[in-house]
């Protein structure tokens, strides 16, 4: 059984973050119905000025700062997704929060329409330039920050510019998975600095086409061997 406790104090150490206890901007938890946009969302701007994909880890939300990153919740089955504010909404008085395509699919809400869903902000994990400066100087690391080598075949599930968006999801899927380690690799320097979550060590192309299907159907919209991105 995986600690969550031992990721939030590997993180602490790395980041030098503290767990907030309320009164803050960030503190406040809700419950109520989640919607997902459709598929005519697909390239438009957003309210922050990003362009919407369905194959992000995004949401809409009335009040959160843009950037705020988010766990959402199925109170149904307690599927969680961890997303990032980018627009406004939803303007429907019963609902609070809209999900991409990929996060609805992820908590099982995909087709479904409606569900209930606690959302709950996280600022745990901090950039400081000793995060930045461990996952720009090193291409391979596990999801803790540990420099690491890939092995066999690798696969990526998302890729995204926003680091700390991506260690809580890759921290997530660790906790969440039955997997011996998730990999944070990075292509790129600078503002050009692309990071994506890696399964490795996978055996063969037999396998590597099995859990492309498996994470597929688990909601991850883009999965790709690495390779294919290099």
């Amino acid at each position: 059984m995986k600690n969550p406790l031992v990721l939030i104090f590997a993180f602490a150490l790395l980041t030098t973050a503290i767990l907030a206890t309320g009164g803050t901007q960030l503190s406040s938890v809700q419950i109520g119905k989640a919607s997902y946009y459709g598929r005519e969302f697909e390239g438009r701007k957003t309210a922050s000025g990003e362009i919407f994909r369905n194959s992000d880890f995004s949401c809409a939300h009335k009040k959160y700062p843009f950037g705020t990153i988010l766990k959402v919740i199925n109170q149904n089955n307690l599927l969680s997704t961890i997303v990032k504010v980018n627009d406004r909404g939803p303007f429907v008085k019963s609902r609070i929060i809209d999900l991409s395509e990929t996060a609805a699919r992820t908590i099982g809400i995909y087709q479904r329409g409606l569900a209930t869903v606690k959302v709950e902000p996280l600022n745990i994990i901090k950039m400081t330039k000793n995060l930045d400066s461990t996952f720009n100087c090193n291409d391979v690391l596990d999801c803790l920050g540990n420099p690491a080598k890939l092995s066999g075949y690798s696969i990526s599930l998302w890729r995204t510019k926003n680091l700390i968006h991506l260690l809580y999801i890759a921290n997530e899927l660790y906790l969440n998975e039955e997997l011996e380690n998730v990999y944070v690799v990075g292509f790129g320097t600078n503002e050009n600095r692309t990071y994506h979550i890696v399964i490795s060590n996978i055996p063969n192309k037999s396998e590597t086409l099995k859990q492309i299907d498996l994470y597929e159907r688990k909601g991850y919209m883009i999965v790709k061997t690495l390779s294919s991105f290099k």
